[in-house]
Parts: structure tokens; C-alpha cells; sequence
């Protein structure tokens, strides 16, 4: 039976919880039964990963399930995704999946330190370092900053590489031009090329013209060792950012990680290119992407529905950087997404700093529900030490979060696998974990019957108690009640009372 079938692979794969959720949110046979106009349907019988993919492709243009789907935080569109990666690994379809299992445009999302940016990392796992590009969104991020722009550039002669005979003729133009210009100015100037002519007859033949035509600063031997330090603070100023003599103001296009990352895609269409957009929800996308947003309507090959005129800086660009059948990219003066430019981006959903998404934008994504995972097998060794006790963090996550849950009705609030990254102290623990907690969640709630800041003996105490050293209870007393509050047994202690049991 496929549902056992399925059942069966992602026990190995996703969490207990997680994988009740896939089993139960993949139901979508009323709306396959409706749309089909059928007495009966389950998914289960589709054991074809091409029948699969049409019958998603019809529940895409259906609105009521794209409704339905989005009020479930699209746990439907993730538990199809899942089960197509199963039917896959069935034989019957092997090697007749041609488009590949990482969708081109996702989002995973989910609360803080579920493990969102470590799911990007299992993607991208064996991808060479040349073919991803990391960009993180924030308020004042634009279409500029992800794009490109103009920016000035100090553009100077004196840094162009020159030949002996255009040394030369420069010279001269140099005494006509400016008959104070010193031998010293000269040499800083376009000590590059001179330094090129390094133990040749002709630098020895340079530096006679040089002193001939120019305004002489000593005589004799003098001159020699006056034009090797001129020589040396040449370089020194150029590393230094500190030239300006002759120096003009110009401008350029400048590209950013997205054109960075359409040239590379273009450039290699045999490779996957991947854009690593972290925290999207942190800035204004519809800012941000501009017209690009048409882009991301993507036919069945991939490639975009809609290319869109690009900017004639941008286009002027690409028409440059881009060589021979890569110029289809900008075609026409047209953008287009390739089918090996995918882009994975990661939400916090509890974040409160960010701008809203509109659904127009939201449907152009997959979209991945990363879960908090209590028996992932990293984060369960890690331990939080509190005096001489000492807790299994995953222990303490099962507890804490079931209280974030009774006080929220928001799975956003509560903390994943990753919100630490390893063993931590008391002082780590106050400062980052029970700060998280006071901030985001119990301080609007202080005095309400809710309120979960409690010590076994139910005395509330307040986040400012927790740094009290001189006062009873410490610090050390509060946050060990509140462990035994939260039923979170001391590592040692819960063997001993598994045996009693």
C-alpha cells in the first residue's frame, strides 16, 4: 500500500509529529473528488510521479485549496512535495523524472532556530562554491542593493600599465602641460609602469629622459636614490587609497548578488545556481525585486513566463559580461530566469521586524515548513548547566514550548533544535533563552494567570530577579525552580526515576 509506503519513509526522515501532519495534511481528496468530479479519489492510489505532478498542477489553479492550503501554512504543498520525493525512489520511476526534486523558488520557514538555514545547507550540500550566492535581506535593503546600481569610481591615468615608448611621450606632455611638475610627481605618478622596467637598459634610458625634461629636485647620484623612494610612496599612496593628483570621478555599473548570480547561471546553463536569500520577510520585497517579481513565474521548463525589458544600465551590463549563446539572457533587452537559477530563501515567521508579504508575490514560491524536530540527534546532547545541575536542552524545548503554546496559540513563538548551538552556561542561558522568552512572549503577560515565570512552588519572579546575587532566592534557586516548574529533570536524575518507575 503506497500510504504505508510512504509512511515508512519518512520515519527515517522527519520527526514523529511532523510526519502525522504529512500524512493527515496530504488528504486533499475532496478537492481532487470536485475538481475531477468523481464519487471518490485517494491520493494514496497514485504511484506515478507524472500523474502526481498533474494532479498538483490541478490543485494549484483550484482557489480553494490554494486558500485552504495557505491557512494550514501550506502543509499540504509540503506534504505532496514529500511524497512525490517517495515516489521517486520507487522503480517503476526511475528514469522517468526528468525535473528535479529541489523546487526553483522556495521558502522554508518556520520558528526561530528550527534548523531553516541547516535545510539550505543539506541542499546545497556538494554544490560547488562558485555557483551560490548569499544575500540577506534587511529595512533598508533595496533593488539596488540586490540588483546593481551607478557608483562613483576614482578613475586615474596615473594607474593605467604603460609601455616604455608611451612613458615617453608622457613625459613630454607632462613638461609642456605643467613646467613646475617635478621629477618626484612624475615618478609617484606612474610608478607602476616605471617599476615594470625593473633591471632593463631602458628604465636606466627612462630615467635620463625623466630627469631631462623635468624640473630637476637634487643633481648627481642624488637623483637615483630620490626616484626610488618617489618610487615607493607611490606604491604606498595607491595601497593606501591616498592618490587624487589627476584623478576624475566616474561612473559604473556595479552588480549585486542577483545579477552576479544570472550571469553565472547563464554563463553555465550544465550547473544549478543557487541564490540564498536569508530572513526575506525582513525586507521589502516588493521594493527589492521591482519588476524582477515578474520573473518569477516560471513555465514547466523552467525558464520565465514573463521576461521583462531590463534597465538600460543593467542591459549595457550584461550585454558586456555576457559571451556568445549566454546572450540569451538578454536577448531583445530582455531578462529571463534560466531553468538552473533556483532561489532558496528562509523566514523566521516570529519575527516582528519585517514587512508583509502580498499573495501575488507568495504564490510565485514553494513553500517548506521546517518543524521543530525533538528527536534530532544533534541538538539533543547539547546541556544547559545551572549550578551544580546540569539539563538536556531538547528536554527543556519539549516543556518550555508546550507552555509558549498554552500562553500564544502561536507555534511562531516557540524555540527549535538550533536556537543554541551547543552546550550552554547559566549566564547564556539568562541572556539568550529565558531573555527570549521575558521579551517575546511573558512580559505583556506579567500578572496574568498564564504567566509561566515560575518556581516549583509556583512563586512568579520577574526577569530582573534572575541577575539578584545578594537576594533569596539567587538567581541560580529561580532558575532551577522554574526546571522543576517545567517538569525538566536534572541529567541523572531521570534515569534513576525511569528505574524506580
Amino acid at each position: 500500500m503506497s500510504k504505508q509506503g510512504f509512511s515508512n519513509y519518512l520515519k527515517d526522515r522527519v520527526a514523529s509529529s511532523t510526519r502525522s501532519n504529512y500524512l493527515r495534511y496530504i488528504q486533499v481528496d475532496k478537492y481532487i473528488t470536485r475538481l475531477k468530479e468523481l464519487t471518490n479519489f485517494d491520493i494514496f492510489s497514485i504511484i506515478s510521479v507524472t500523474e502526481l505532478d498533474d494532479i498538483i498542477e490541478l490543485l494549484k489553479s483550484d482557489p480553494a485549496y490554494c486558500e485552504e492550503d495557505k491557512k494550514t501554512r501550506y502543509h499540504s504543498s509540503s506534504a505532496l512535495k514529500k511524497y512525490r520525493e517517495y515516489l521517486c525512489t520507487l522503480p517503476q520511476n526511475a528514469g522517468t523524472v526528468n525535473s528535479p526534486i529541489l523546487p526553483l523558488q522556495v521558502i522554508y520557514f518556520g520558528a526561530p532556530g528550527s534548523g531553516k538555514s541547516h535545510k539550505v545547507a543539506e541542499d546545497l550540500a556538494g554544490i560547488s562554491r562558485e555557483n551560490i550566492f548569499r544575500t540577506t535581506f534587511h529595512p533598508d535593503y533595496d533593488y539596488a542593493s540586490f540588483v546593481g546600481c551607478y557608483k562613483p569610481i576614482i578613475a586615474s591615468p596615473s594607474r593605467q600599465d604603460l609601455s616604455f615608448e608611451e612613458l615617453k611621450s608622457r613625459i613630454q606632455e607632462e613638461a609642456t602641460k605643467n613646467p613646475e611638475k617635478t621629477i618626484g610627481k612624475f615618478t609617484i605618478k606612474y610608478y607602476r609602469s616605471i617599476q615594470k622596467l625593473r633591471e632593463t637598459p631602458q628604465r636606466e634610458e627612462l630615467r635620463a629622459e625623466i630627469q631631462k625634461c623635468l624640473q630637476r629636485d637634487t643633481d648627481g647620484k642624488a637623483q637615483y636614490a630620490y626616484m626610488n623612494l618617489a618610487l615607493a610612496l607611490g606604491e604606498y599612496l595607491e595601497k593606501e587609497g591616498l592618490w587624487r593628483d589627476d584623478s576624475t570621478i566616474t561612473y559604473a555599473f556595479t552588480p549585486q548578488v542577483f545579477t552576479n548570480a544570472y550571469v553565472r547561471a547563464w554563463e553555465h546553463p550544465k550547473e544549478s545556481v543557487y541564490l540564498i536569500i536569508e530572513e526575506i520577510n525582513r525586507g521589502n520585497c516588493a521594493q527589492i525585486f521591482g519588476d524582477l517579481f515578474q520573473l518569477l513565474d516560471r513555465k514547466e521548463d523552467g525558464t520565465s513566463c514573463y521576461p521583462i525589458h531590463a534597465d538600460k544600465d543593467l542591459a549595457d551590463y550584461l550585454q558586456r559580461e555576457l559571451s556568445e549563446d549566454a546572450k540569451l539572457g538578454i536577448e531583445g533587452g530582455n531578462l529571463c530566469l534560466p531553468s538552473n537559477l533556483h532561489i532558496i530563501a528562509t523566514m523566521n515567521t516570529s519575527d516582528q521586524s519585517l514587512f508583509p508579504m502580498d499573495s501575488a508575490f507568495k504564490r510565485r514560491w514553494d513553500w517548506e515548513y521546517v518543524p521543530i524536530n525533538y528527536k534530532e540527534a544533534k541538538s539533543s546532547g547539547f546541556k544547559i548547566t545551572i549550578g551544580e545541575k546540569s539539563y538536556l536542552w531538547i528536554k527543556f524545548l519539549e516543556h518550555v514550548n508546550g507552555k509558549v503554546w498554552d500562553l500564544t496559540k502561536s507555534e511562531d513563538k516557540q524555540m527549535g533544535n538550533f536556537f543554541i548551538k551547543g552546550n550552554i552556561t547559566e549566564e547564556v542561558f539568562k541572556s539568550k533563552v529565558m531573555a527570549y522568552l521575558w521579551h517575546e512572549i511573558c512580559k505583556d503577560e506579567y500578572g496574568a494567570t498564564n504567566y509561566f515565570f515560575c518556581t516549583e512552588k509556583g512563586n512568579k519572579f520577574s526577569f530582573n530577579q534572575l541577575y539578584n546575587k545578594d537576594s533569596s532566592p539567587s538567581g541560580t534557586e529561580l532558575l532551577q525552580g522554574f526546571m522543576t516548574y517545567l517538569e525538566v529533570p536534572v541529567i541523572g536524575e531521570e534515569s534513576a526515576g525511569e528505574e524506580n518507575e
